[in-house]
């Protein structure tokens, strides 16, 4: 049976583009997906109120939501918060865990936080796939029930994309790759650089998928977009859907 997947990533309210957001409510509701995927950044500055009107919008969409915080989704003000309580935000507007997990009789979907509170260099906005997460991660891959088709999602990308070959990637990415595949995951979905890219991985089925940012104003020479995910007899179809100004339109499948 086939599984409609909507992946958002990067919404980034608090810097949201009101049309786009009204466009992609509608867009979404009437595709009626089962699941809704977002990799991230819900929030552009980790307020309070942006929290509030990221979930005002994706609680109205009509599917269940699996949703992992993004590096935006900690405090950048309020540091004494970020360092001791990092997701205090996240659990009282979101939910309580970072790293959820969705399954059904066809798919599971495994969130992997990545995003870091800090550390010693400038750009806080880095990922790190720690040991410890890693391990959480491959725990609940493997405790999976036979036969269903595997997703990762994740805010930091693994690969870079080919609009942006230089880009930064999430810490330990080739680790994590390597369990991902030793744990038949076969596709993983992440966000952070607004700019879509999908592409095999290695030999073994293993695909990753980036979405731009679904609704931000803060684009990066390409549009607003999200994933459309179609999963049917063992493999994913990923289609992006880009917005033209006046609606939504499909960009050719990679997968």
């Amino acid at each position: 049976m086939t599984r409609r997947i909507a992946h958002l990533s990067d919404l980034h309210f608090g810097a949201e583009d009101p049309a786009v957001v009204a466009a992609l409510a509608q867009e979404v509701a009437e595709w009626a997906p089962d699941l809704i995927a977002v990799s991230g950044d819900l929030t552009q500055g980790a307020r309070h109120e942006e929290f509030m009107a990221a979930m005002e919008f994706l609680r109205a969409l009509p599917a269940p939501l699996l949703v992992v915080p993004g590096n935006h989704d900690m405090s950048p003000y309020n540091l004494v918060e970020r360092f001791s309580d990092p997701y205090r935000r996240w659990r009282r507007h979101v939910q309580e865990a970072t790293e959820p997990v969705f399954e059904d009789a066809e798919i599971a979907v495994v969130g992997m936080n990545t995003a870091r509170r800090g550390g010693l260099y400038l750009n806080w906005a880095r990922g790190r796939v720690s040991g410890s997460r890693l391990a959480i991660a491959e725990g609940r891959l493997a405790a999976l029930p036979p036969g269903l088709f595997r997703i990762v999602v994740a805010h930091h990308p693994f690969l870079a994309p080919q609009l942006n070959p230089g880009a930064r990637l999430v810490g330990n990415s080739e680790p994590a790759l390597a369990a991902f595949a030793r744990h038949d995951v076969r596709l993983v979905l992440t966000g952070h650089l607004h700019i879509g890219d999908v592409r095999p991985v290695r030999e073994g089925g293993l695909v990753v998928a980036q979405s731009g940012s679904a609704t931000s104003v803060r684009l990066r020479g390409t549009p607003n977009a999200y994933n459309r995910i179609l999963v049917e007899d063992g493999r994913a179809r990923i289609i992006p859907r880009v917005w033209q100004g006046a609606g939504w339109e499909d960009l050719p499948s990679a997968a």
